[in-house]
């Protein structure tokens, strides 16, 4: 991916200058993108011509219109825009230009909707939004009725897609219908009488035993920071991997750990918590082997821009942790490593999921004591809105399953 500027000296404008445009390279091919400036001569690298009047301001100018269409194509390429959508991107966000389509269908409104979110929600609106346009890329917010979402659930079925798949996938069109309702864009509601259906998942937990046997796992080099990286989450009470690889390294103070978490309710709010976590020894004993030189509690984002691909080089990391072999490969020799797992299914997200179920299962600590330490809302009935969290109760927690992982503390039945 690469911009650059280009001059175009085929047609000089009424008063003998040229227009500058931004020309946008990348694997899909190239574009123009009208920079809004002049020059009466060809740029000297990045310099406008001296000859020009105020070239130092407009340089300066190119420069700031060069790292901000930079910052919209890193960020359309996380999403997976194609180059009209970038474009169009770079119009209204670098030179404030909004594209007025004719006539919006509901995948445009979906693609409008996901500018909103960060970078894994906006991609998982836009697949939404390819699946809606490859169903019927006429519908509209008017259009949608009862039968066209059952239509659409059973294409989607069709092509292969889970059953939670597909009911994300509704639940991201409702929270569209929810979006465009409070904006006055429509009146139009076919959720009203129509149920998203989900299947049972079963946590993707591991025992103690396993536990303890990655942790102690004499694996290859490579695959040792993602082990700790996974021990870390667990230590830190079973803490959202995004959330720990975006924490600043001042937000831990006097043993502790704070940091926001922002989510979405059913009504399509945001809501903003702090969640502070105990720092155990075990957990600090990680963090000092793997401190950042960019202000990060973490270094394993210093050399990356998108945590999606960190998470996914983790996860195929911790899936290949086992014996491993030398086997022939399609040229018949023997240099092709084939791995032998210890735990197959395993993810970054299990050590969350594993940090409940002990905390549950093994050591009997209250549902709402683990959903403290979760950072989850509790709030299931009125009294609950008038209870504090307790701070204490969560350090206690969170020290009882690590201690019992260790061996100190013995479950009581």
């Amino acid at each position: 991916m690469s911009n650059y500027p280009y001059v175009d000296m085929t047609r000089a404008n009424a008063d003998g200058t040229y227009p500058v445009y931004i020309i946008v390279k990348n694997d899909k091919g190239r574009f123009f993108v009208n920079a809004g400036m002049t020059t009466c001569g060809r740029l000297e690298g990045l310099s406008f011509p001296r000859a020009d009047r105020n070239w130092r301001q407009k340089t300066t100018e190119l420069g700031r219109i060069l790292a901000e269409i930079e910052r919209v194509c890193l960020q359309g390429q996380i999403v997976g825009y194609g180059n009209g959508d970038l474009k169009t991107a770079i119009k209204r966000q670098v030179f404030g230009i909004e594209k007025k389509p004719k006539a919006k269908t509901l995948s445009d409104y979906i693609r409008q909707f996901s500018l909103s979110k960060r970078e894994q929600t906006a991609k998982l609106y836009t697949q939404t939004a390819n699946a809606v346009y490859d169903y019927d890329r006429k519908a509209t917010l008017s259009s949608v009725d009862a039968a066209w979402l059952d239509g659409f659930r059973k294409k989607r079925i069709g092509d292969g897609l889970m059953i939670n798949g597909v009911g994300m996938q509704l639940r991201n069109i409702r929270a569209v219908f929810n979006w465009a309702r409070r904006e006055g864009l429509t009146d139009n509601y076919p959720f009203l009488d129509y149920s998203i259906t989900f299947e049972e998942t079963k946590p993707n937990n591991i025992s103690v035993t396993d536990l303890r046997m990655l942790r102690d796992y004499p694996c290859e080099e490579w695959q040792k920071r993602y082990v700790d990286f996974f021990m870390l989450s667990f230590y830190l009470a079973g803490i959202n991997p995004v959330d720990l690889l975006k924490c600043k390294a001042d937000a831990m103070r006097d043993g502790h750990l704070s940091f926001i978490r922002q989510k979405t309710n059913k009504q399509g709010q945001k809501v903003i918590r702090t969640i502070t976590i105990p720092v155990v020894d075990e957990a600090m004993a990680i963090i000092r082997r793997y401190k950042s030189k960019d202000g990060y509690l973490l270094c394993f984002m210093d050399d990356r821009a998108s945590y999606i691909s960190f998470l996914k080089q983790a996860d195929k990391a911790l899936r290949k942790i086992g014996p491993s072999c030398l086997t022939e490969d399609k040229a018949g020799r023997e240099r092709k490593i084939e791995y032998h797992p210890i735990l197959p299914h395993i993810t970054m997200y299990t050590a969350r999921y594993t940090f409940a179920s002990i905390a549950a299962n093994d050591l009997d600590i209250s549902e709402r004591t683990i959903g403290m330490c979760l950072g989850h809302s509790w709030s299931r009935n009125v009294t609950s809105r008038y209870m504090a969290n307790d701070q204490r109760k969560i350090d206690s927690a969170v020290r009882r399953v690590v201690d019992y992982v260790g061996g100190t503390e013995v479950a009581e039945y």
